[in-house]
């Protein structure tokens, strides 16, 4: 069946009634099957570029091994200490966060989907090259460049989601398309562990290749609309330039602020915890790693859906805050002596926490770009997120040689809990402006 059949049985496969207005439950509801069938109800109808998108995404993020033992390639391959290590991690998230900058100016001049390929080949090409030279010391440097291109393809994945979204339905886009990034990751570790023990070279080969098999599947099956749609007065077009208009929205650059808070703390999932675990299981650090890379990933799958339907009603900022709550348990719980069910537990509270935050980001992001500025108000986010990433790191070293695992999670858990109380204030703020935005809108719009 081509791809196209695949999304055209996807959209018949569901009920064509309206998947979110209540009706009193009768037996035939209780049904297992039919509980199933409206928990995916609202999925259907997006589409066939849609379903390709959320198929290229799964195949990407399948191979994305580097970044997952960077810390670990970094400090045991090339022998670098924490602080080193920490320095040229964050160093590749800086290039990420300058490749976010420029790219959405681009896409929005250049096409969207044509600057995504071009990117995305660009640093399949540094990283492929980095399986010639994975023993040598300056082989870090083609990471750092490959980020370039990396960070400044994945914020334009954003404005293409927006730009394809059906009215109404972008909740359900976003959620999608996360949990499709996950339906990858869930073995997508698996597989790099056993590359880092016994086959380096192939860690960079291999997430070069399904790069390139993520880029095809763009190029040939994914259509971009020739008119786009705005669902409020926020997202009309703005004439002014990209960076002008977004910095006329004071509550994009607050909401940019907590969005490098909570990069800074989450970027400790792919730096602090492997080598965390790292010292609390010896050896068997790395292969436990990929376990709970993938656990995160399950339980994601398993549960992303249900969650962003039962959240559907809540606003994405009082989404968000909540999300950090559960940051603060499971990161907490990390500074304590933990045997490996200690570890999954931990890593499944905070896992519920991402998937809170990651349904609703895109969302309240998308209603307040303007609908020609998409890609470069997406790559604009992405500086601060790449920031907060560049910055965890960075920060992260000191703090383990200074005061050891303990500190560094106890320090993690206390900027949650700031981020969290932040974007609750800022949802006041949020609902303010969307009221304004109701009043401003003529009767009908």
């Amino acid at each position: 069946m081509s791809l196209g059949g695949l999304a055209r049985a996807c959209d018949s496969a569901f009920p064509s009634t309206d998947p979110f207005r209540y009706t009193p439950p009768t037996m035939k509801d209780l049904r297992p099957s039919h509980a199933i069938r409206r928990l995916i109800a609202p999925y259907r109808g997006l589409g066939a570029s849609l379903w390709s998108m959320f198929l290229a995404t799964m195949v990407n993020r399948f191979g994305d091994f580097v970044s997952i033992f960077l810390s670990l390639y970094l400090s045991r391959t090339l022998g670098f200490d924490p602080v080193h290590a920490g320095i040229v991690v964050s160093l590749a998230f800086a290039a990420s966060m300058f490749g976010s900058f420029f790219s959405g100016r681009l896409a929005d001049s250049f096409g969207r989907k044509r600057t995504l390929i071009g990117l995305q080949l660009a640093g399949a090409i540094f990283t492929a090259s980095v399986g010639f030279l994975s023993a040598q010391t300056w082989a870090p440097w083609l990471i750092v460049a490959s980020n370039l291109f990396r960070g400044g393809a994945r914020p334009l994945i954003g404005a293409i989601l927006t730009d394809l979204s059906p009215k109404g339905r972008r909740k359900e886009v976003f959620g999608l398309q996360y949990w499709s990034i996950n339906v990858g990751v869930a073995l997508g570790p698996l597989a790099a562990g056993f590359l880092f023990d016994h086959a380096l070279p192939w860690l960079f080969w291999g997430d070069a290749a399904f790069t390139a098999v993520s880029m095809a599947l763009i190029a040939a099956r994914v259509k971009p609309p020739k008119v786009t749609h705005s669902e409020s007065s926020l997202e009309t077009k703005d004439e002014r330039g990209a960076l002008r208009a977004f910095l006329a929205r004071p509550i994009l650059m607050a909401f940019g602020g907590i969005s490098l808070l909570s990069s800074m703390t989450y970027s400790q999932t792919g730096f602090g915890l492997p080598l965390t675990l790292s010292d609390a299981l010896g050896a068997a650090g790395p292969v436990f790693s990929g376990w709970l890379m993938s656990l995160n990933a399950i339980i994601v799958i398993t549960l992303s859906i249900p969650i962003a339907r039962a959240l559907r009603d809540m606003s994405p900022l009082s989404c968000f805050a909540l999300s950090g709550i559960f940051y603060v348990v499971g990161f907490g719980a990390y500074g304590f002596p933990l045997g490996q069910g200690g570890f999954a537990l931990a890593t499944a509270c905070w896992t519920i926490g991402e998937i809170v935050a990651a349904t609703n980001m895109g969302v309240f992001l998308a209603k307040h770009s303007p609908e020609n500025w998409r890609g470069s108000f997406q790559s604009f986010m992405g500086v601060f997120y790449s920031g907060g990433a560049a910055l965890g790191p960075l920060l992260a070293g000191p703090i383990m040689l200074a005061g050891g695992v303990r500190a560094l999670w106890t320090v993690t858990a206390a900027f949650c809990a700031v981020w969290a109380l932040l974007a609750l204030l800022l949802d006041l703020q949020d609902r303010r402006i969307i009221a304004l935005s109701r009043q401003a809108s003529p009767p009908g719009s």
